[in-house]
């Protein structure tokens, strides 16, 4: 097995172009086929990589305590985020790591590009692969055509690599949907009035309350001290409230935040992307669990407190 790890290796470098440099290797003429496995996912359901065949792949081999894959991983997504599946398929295999130590850390990380699970590393052994992180690129054929041994360090490289492996690939944004209930809610980083930071994946592992505003709806200002009194007596370890500002500058929200006194943290989307991100108007309310999956919408005013506490007993 051994020489067979290192044989496929060496065969790969003399084949194949490789990414971080662009530059081609002698013996072009050779093929070298990807490798068939059939994995489980996070989500126990069976994958192969034949189930693929007619589109690109992009497969890559990580672990969870390696820093060049933790380095890797927010690029990973930013590129998954962006093209479609039918330009080129995302594929990913944890070597070795424990089901639930991927789970927490896919929660974690806001991490939503396929995971299959190789624990006991018989995926690796095939691609005989010398360490992690490292990424094959494989043609709608199945045949590696470039593979990078450590971490790329943008989505722009990614991007690159793979349009010089396939220069006539037409690369497809995916379409954006609105945010459903049972689907992951789309991450933001924004300020606060106060300016500071707030990113919401940082909240994974509690329930997060996240409402949509803007001072000019009355509706939405009726309804903000009934956020404030669940705040008082809620807020704590297990829930976050978060509002969000669509659109107006730190002084108009200042003002209604001191007319009303309020005192939970309200957050800044000067140019609405945030908003426009979430296809909602205002108010807006979404029920958030702690994998940062929608579990409820309210796309109207809140009556009273015990109509958020009810929509907080959701099913979660």
């Amino acid at each position: 097995m051994r020489r067979y790890k290192w044989h496929l290796i060496l065969v790969l470098g003399l084949a194949l172009v490789l990414i971080s440099s662009a530059a081609a290797c002698t013996g072009t003429e050779k093929v070298t086929y990807a490798p068939d496995f059939t994995l489980q996912n996070v989500n126990d359901e069976t994958i192969s990589l034949s189930d693929f065949r007619g589109k690109p792949v992009m497969l890559v081999f990580w672990k969870i305590h390696c820093a060049a894959c933790q380095f890797q991983i927010p690029y990973t997504q930013a590129f998954y985020d962006e093209w479609s599946s039918d330009t080129i398929a995302v594929l990913t295999i944890n070597v070795g790591d424990s089901i639930s130590a991927i789970q927490d850390y896919i929660a974690s990380h806001g991490i939503t590009y396929p995971v299959l699970l190789d624990p006991k590393g018989e995926a690796a052994q095939k691609y005989g692969i010398p360490g992690v992180p490292i990424t094959f690129i494989i043609d709608d054929e199945g045949i590696v055509k470039a593979y990078k041994i450590g971490a790329f360090k943008s989505r722009e490289e990614i991007e690159s690599g793979i349009k010089n492996m396939f220069p006539s690939l037409i690369f497809k944004p995916k379409i954006e949907t609105s945010p459903e209930i049972g689907k992951r809610a789309p991450d933001f980083t924004l300020s606060t009035i106060n300016g500071q930071s707030a990113t919401l994946s940082e909240f994974r592992g509690k329930t997060v309350l996240l409402n949509f505003w803007v001072s000019s709806c009355t509706a939405c200002v009726d309804e903000m001290p009934y956020f404030q009194t669940i705040f008082d007596e809620q807020a704590n370890e297990e829930l976050v409230v978060l509002s969000i500002n669509c659109g107006e500058n730190s002084q108009t929200v200042q003002s209604t935040i001191d007319s009303l006194g309020l005192t939970f943290p309200m957050l800044l989307d000067p140019d609405g992307k945030v908003c426009t991100t979430y296809k909602r108007g205002a108010p807006t309310t979404f029920l958030i669990d702690g994998n940062g999956v929608i579990m409820a919408i309210r796309d109207k005013v809140f009556q009273s407190p015990e109509e958020i506490e009810t929509m907080l007993a959701s099913p979660q």
